[in-house]
C-alpha cells in the first residue's frame, strides 16, 4: 500500500504541472473580461475561506457563554475527559517514539553521515532515498514506514506491541485515505483518462468547480 502511495504522489507532481498547463491555456483563450471576473470570482471565493479574526472568534465565544445555562459536570463528561486524556498521552507516547526511531535511522542515513561514512556512490544514494522516506513518514507520523525502514539498515529495535500493532493499523488507514484523496483530485481523473472525452469533462468539471464558469465548447 505503501508502494500505491508513493506512485500516486511521484506521478501525481507529473500530472498535477501538465492539467494546470492546459487549464492555464484555456483560461488566457477567454477574453479579458471574462477573465476579470473569473478571477474576481475566485478571489472571493479565497477570501471566504480566510479564517475568522480573533475578535470575531471572542465574540462568538461571548455568545456561547451568554446562551449557556448547564454548568453542571455530569459523570458521562467526566469519562469523555478520561478517555480524551489517554488518547493525549497515547499521541505523546507515539510522537515520541517517531522521534527516536527518526534519529536513529537518520544517524546511518542522513547525507552528512554517509560522506563522513566513506559509502560507495550506489551505497550513498540508497541511503539518501532511505532518509527522504524516512523524513516524509516521520512529517506522516508514520510508524511503521519508519519501522520498515529500520530494519531494512540493520538498527536493532525494541520488541513489538499491542500500541504497535494499533499503530500500524492507524497507518494503514491514513494511507489508504491519502491514495484515495489522491485519486480523487480532478487532475489526477484528468490525466488517466483514456479518451479525450473523459479529459474534456474533467476540465469542464474543474471550470465550474473553482470558477462556477461553464466554458464554452467544452
Amino acid at each position: 500500500m505503501q508502494a500505491d502511495l508513493e506512485y500516486h504522489e511521484e506521478v501525481g507532481v507529473e500530472a498535477q504541472k501538465l492539467f494546470t498547463e492546459r487549464v492555464t491555456e484555456l483560461f488566457r483563450a477567454l477574453p479579458p473580461d471574462v477573465q476579470e471576473q473569473l478571477t474576481r470570482h475566485l478571489d472571493l471565493k479565497v477570501a471566504a475561506l480566510q479564517p475568522k479574526t480573533e475578535e470575531t472568534e471572542d465574540e462568538e465565544a461571548v455568545e456561547v457563554a451568554s446562551g449557556s445555562t448547564d454548568l453542571a459536570t455530569s459523570e458521562h463528561e467526566v469519562q469523555e475527559e478520561s478517555e480524551e486524556e489517554k488518547e493525549i498521552e497515547a499521541v505523546k507516547m507515539k510522537s515520541s517514539e517517531l522521534k527516536t526511531l527518526f534519529r536513529r535511522i537518520a544517524e546511518v542515513s542522513h547525507p552528512d553521515k554517509v560522506v563522513a561514512k566513506g559509502f560507495s556512490p550506489q551505497e550513498a544514494e540508497r541511503h539518501e532515498k532511505i532518509f527522504k522516506k524516512a523524513k516524509n513518514a516521520f512529517d506522516r507520523e508514520n510508524w511503521f514506514v519508519l519501522y520498515t525502514l529500520a530494519v531494512e539498515l540493520g538498527i536493532e529495535l525494541d520488541t513489538e506491541s499491542e500500541r504497535h500493532i494499533h499503530w500500524v493499523e492507524q497507518d494503514i488507514k491514513n494511507t489508504q485515505r491519502l491514495i484515495e484523496e489522491l485519486a480523487n483530485r480532478t487532475y489526477w481523473h484528468w490525466y488517466i483518462a483514456k479518451d479525450e472525452n473523459t479529459k474534456t469533462n474533467a476540465l469542464r468539471h474543474y471550470f465550474l468547480q473553482l470558477y462556477n464558469y461553464a466554458y464554452p465548447d467544452l
